[in-house]
């Protein structure tokens, strides 16, 4: 699904009379990972390294792609700022092509609580049957640099119970990555594991992008070997 919508709602979803839930069919043994990326003014200092940096990484994905065919990939991506932009959904990997800076700019402030919320819900929307029965696993990743100052429909308690909930569950995998900021005093509010929060420098978003290629990597190779 290439869905490019100010918000992520269910209600999107296009129903036809052969599919009347409106939602897509996925490969079996698939993973997804949705990158959940802000676009608040305070990005602007690093505006070109930040764009370079996702588009790196996107290539490292169709590599681990490439080299794990047994894995099927699907990719989303939102931005946020006051509100989270959903600039594409559910693409496979090998489909993946080089972000603009159409598709990424800066602005506003920082909604994280109703990113996160609406990623969240929608991907349990979607992803419900193949999380249950088709040995699917979906992964969310976030990138800020600022601390939330914007949300309207989300809570941290909200967002706190929802990661820590599904964070049981080995077939999520929540990841946070605070850029110029304390990571671990933002995402500790809402439930976290600390092993999967990383604080980092915007002048180091490549290396960061780089870490995160790598981690992800793992675990789809991980996820392969456990298919034998």
């Amino acid at each position: 699904m290439n869905t490019k919508s100010p918000l992520l709602t269910n209600e999107n979803l296009q129903n036809t009379t052969e599919n009347p839930t409106g939602i897509p069919t996925f490969a079996h043994n698939a993973t997804h990972y949705h990158m959940i990326l802000d676009k608040s003014g305070s990005m602007e200092s690093h505006y070109v390294e930040i764009l370079q940096a996702l588009n790196t990484k996107f290539d490292s994905i169709r590599a681990t792609q490439a080299e794990h065919p047994e894995i099927p990939i699907y990719v989303s991506l939102t931005v946020f700022n006051d509100e989270p932009e959903l600039i594409f959904e559910q693409r496979p990997a090998s489909e993946l092509r080089p972000l603009t800076e159409a598709d990424y700019q800066l602005g506003g402030m920082t909604a994280l609580l109703d990113a996160a919320g609406t990623v969240i819900e929608r991907m349990q929307y979607l992803l419900r049957h193949d999380l249950e029965h088709h040995n699917a696993n979906a992964m969310v990743v976030i990138y800020t640099d600022g601390f939330e100052n914007a949300s309207k429909r989300y809570t941290y308690d909200q967002i706190g119970r929802k990661i820590k909930q599904l964070g049981s569950d080995n077939r999520w995998t929540f990841t946070f990555v605070g850029a110029d900021i304390d990571a671990w005093d933002l995402a500790s509010r809402i439930h976290f594991n600390r092993s999967n929060v990383f604080s980092s420098k915007k002048a180091e978003v490549s290396n960061s992008m780089s870490f995160l290629s790598s981690e992800f990597s793992k675990i789809v190779y991980e996820k392969k070997l456990k298919l034998k």
